[in-house]
């Protein structure tokens, strides 16, 4: 039997019918419509361009506001806005200049929590990272009506921060709303860019929202003492022809365990996903096959389904021809359990569901050697040890709304719409939605003058 995980976030999501991507869009036109729309969506039309090989932000368009009061109502799943600036350091004075904040509003109940990720990435430095690239980042920050902080956990800046070397994600976990915890039936989440890296110019920022239910808190961890592993074991890869991977959590391309060729150029970023169920635990294994001469870092990080990192020994390494294999693991098999572990790296393991992995050729030096700019061949083995646990929690665990592109709202309607236009379809079905209230208002009214 299966563990129950509280009362849903929402009611629950209509399943198996051709009705759901529809009724989708009209729960968040609704929503729109209660909680006031933005007065103007994101314009990304000043943000740089971005190579093919890079991270591209990904999601629905939304403009956060300058304050609580202005803040937009945001549902769970993705959502893509655009931060104007980081933090300007004046030359003279050294005065700083805080970067962009803005406020997005989060309807939640009694019991629940919110978990949110923010990522952030700028494109690759044309040439090579200079002496001093400046660093990237985003704060975020839950807030009740009141202005009250409402933050249960954080975590700031996994990735390359200090280089601003590709994706960066920050996350955090609210507290819980209710008597004892949080006032209100709202939380509102500050996102604030940092950094001084391409501090003048728009970047774009990827927010992810999640509804943790009410009663969620696990039982014992799975262990107490943390798995070492040294990494998967090698099989070969099904097909030698490079695989073409995602360039976003949003993009990440589905896979099953096993190997994949992958060719990677320096500031490449390559996402692929897979399912982790209670009672499994992901290993990981990368070898080098071919790579030049002073090719470089590579960094290997993995992401649970609210994009918050799991512990797996991997982060970055710089790449040895004589020492061509990395590997790990992560330190507990997942279980709701070990979210109360003191151990980080155990705690880490704890939401089952769709888990991505990151793996980024970290950019070169500006000074380093020419010869090393040509592309790296890798084998990257993905391995999920384990059965799924006889009492593992129902999935979706939280609800996160959409969070890829294949399943958008509009995909099993055959519908051919980019994310960016989304917000398009939500406003005209807010409009849909407006006159057919409006309707039967009228309706009503005029049945009650006939009485």
């Amino acid at each position: 039997m299966s563990r129950s995980v509280g009362v849903p976030a929402v009611p629950p999501r209509l399943r198996g019918t051709p009705l759901r991507p529809l009724l989708a869009v009209l729960v968040s036109a609704a929503l729109l419509l209660v909680g006031g729309a933005p007065a103007a969506l994101a314009d990304p039309a000043e943000e740089p361009p971005v190579p093919e090989h890079a991270y591209r932000a990904e999601g629905p368009a939304v403009s956060g506001g300058g304050s609580q009061a202005q803040a937009p109502l945001i549902v769970p799943g993705i959502h893509r806005d655009s931060f104007a600036r980081g933090v300007q350091v004046d030359e003279e004075s050294e005065e700083e200049t805080p970067g962009t904040v803005k406020y997005y509003r989060i309807a939640v109940g009694g019991g629940q929590r919110v978990h949110a990720a923010a990522t952030i990435s700028a494109p690759p430095v044309e040439g090579g990272l200079p002496e001093d690239p400046g660093d990237l980042g985003v704060a975020v920050s839950f807030l009740t009506a009141d202005g009250d902080a409402c933050d249960g956990e954080w975590v700031r800046d996994t990735g390359e921060s200090r280089t601003a070397d590709g994706p960066i994600t920050s996350t955090v976990v609210s507290g819980t709303m209710g008597f004892d915890g949080c006032a209100g039936d709202e939380l509102f989440l500050k996102v604030r860019r940092t950094g001084t890296a391409a501090a003048g110019t728009p970047l774009p920022v990827e927010i992810q929202v999640a509804v943790e239910p009410a009663g969620l808190d696990g039982a014992a961890p799975a262990v107490t003492e943390a798995i070492e592993d040294d990494g998967a074991t090698p099989v070969p890869p099904a097909d030698d022809q490079p695989l073409e991977p995602g360039r976003s959590f949003a993009t990440a391309v589905a896979v099953e365990p096993g190997s994949y060729v992958l060719e990677i150029d320096p500031g490449e970023v390559a996402l692929l996903r897979l399912p982790v169920a209670e009672g499994q635990r992901l290993r990981w294994r990368v070898e080098e096959s071919a790579q030049p001469e002073g090719a470089g870092g590579l960094a290997l990080r993995v992401y649970n389904p609210a994009r918050e990192q799991v512990t797996v020994g991997g982060g970055s390494w710089t790449m040895r021809a004589q020492d061509p294999v990395t590997g790990g693991g992560m330190r507990a098999p997942v279980d709701l359990g070990n979210r109360s572990s003191d151990l980080g790296a155990v705690a880490s393991a704890w939401l089952p569901g769709t888990h991505t992995v990151v793996l980024q050729r970290l950019q070169r030096d500006a000074d380093d050697e020419p010869a090393g700019e040509g592309a790296v061949t890798l084998v990257l083995t993905l391995e999920v040890e384990g059965e799924r646990a006889e009492d593992a929690a129902e999935e979706p665990v939280l609800d996160s709304g959409e969070t890829t592109l294949e399943h958008g709202p509009l995909s099993s309607l055959g519908i051919d719409a980019p994310w960016s236009r989304l917000a398009m379809v939500a406003g005209a079905g807010a409009l849909a939605l407006l006159g057919l209230l409006t309707g039967i208002a009228g309706i009503v009214v005029l049945r009650a003058r006939r009485r």
